[in-house]
């Protein structure tokens, strides 16, 4: 059985350009990404999936592999193309903004896929009242244990819905074939791409025991930090 992290990076973040680079408690974000996948006692291999020059030599530096990626509208798109290039059993994609996240969720998350011999997992956690208005937290809504839709801004609150955190799980196939999947949802949602393989896989919710703070915009560094110290 082999994993491999992919952990997709670019520069042109619309609400945070450049995040990749910037440094949360002295140390790269990206960097801290796979920092973390590297303490994994499940994951085989690393790659950072980037069409940029400049994060692929601060992660060569580092020891850490690189594949580089034409420009895609999305992530997973980046990830999808990698798996195309590689051979492996299950891929965990671990977004290049997610410092909080720790290698026991990255562990158990695998260890749950792989037992359950799902497609797909994604991660979700539990959410704060607080938490339902800001637009920076995307919500899954989750019904007969499957992830149905997503949202910013619900119409409508209840316990179906939880907090998405930026770890997905899938098996080989799954991910490679993403490119052929409907994208006109994620279009339309602005890059949720989750929405391309619902209705195409059971999309499995796994849950994290809390909230991992993503950096999504330049005043999330200061909270994150705090989180790691």
């Amino acid at each position: 059985m082999n994993i491999t992290c992919i952990i997709p990076a670019r520069m042109e973040s619309s609400r945070f350009p450049g995040k990749p680079l910037k440094k949360i408690l002295g140390r790269e974000l990206v960097l801290r990404c796979c920092d973390t996948a590297k303490q994994s006692s499940i994951i085989d291999n690393i790659i950072v999936a980037t069409e940029n020059d400049e994060i692929e030599q601060v992660v060569t530096a580092e020891g850490y592999n690189v594949i580089r990626t034409p420009s895609f509208p999305s992530c997973t798109h980046r990830v999808g193309y990698v798996a195309q290039q590689i051979d492996c059993d299950y891929i965990i994609n671990l977004q290049g903004d997610e410092p909080c996240v720790t290698a026991k969720m990255l562990d158990d998350m695998i260890k749950f896929t792989v037992d359950n011999k799902h497609q797909m997992t994604q991660a979700v956690y539990d959410l704060d009242y607080t938490d339902i208005s800001d637009q920076n937290i995307v919500k899954a809504v989750i019904n007969n244990n499957s992830v149905i839709g997503l949202s910013r801004i619900p119409e409508v609150i209840s316990s179906n819905l939880k907090g998405i955190a930026g770890v997905y799980v899938y098996d080989h196939s799954t991910i490679a074939n993403f490119h052929t999947l409907d994208m006109r949802l994620v279009e339309a949602w602005k890059g949720l791409d989750t929405f391309g393989f619902i209705g195409a896989v059971p999309v499995v919710p796994f849950e994290f025991p809390h909230r991992t703070h993503a950096v999504d915009v330049p005043s999330d560094i200061s909270t994150v930090e705090s989180k790691l110290l």
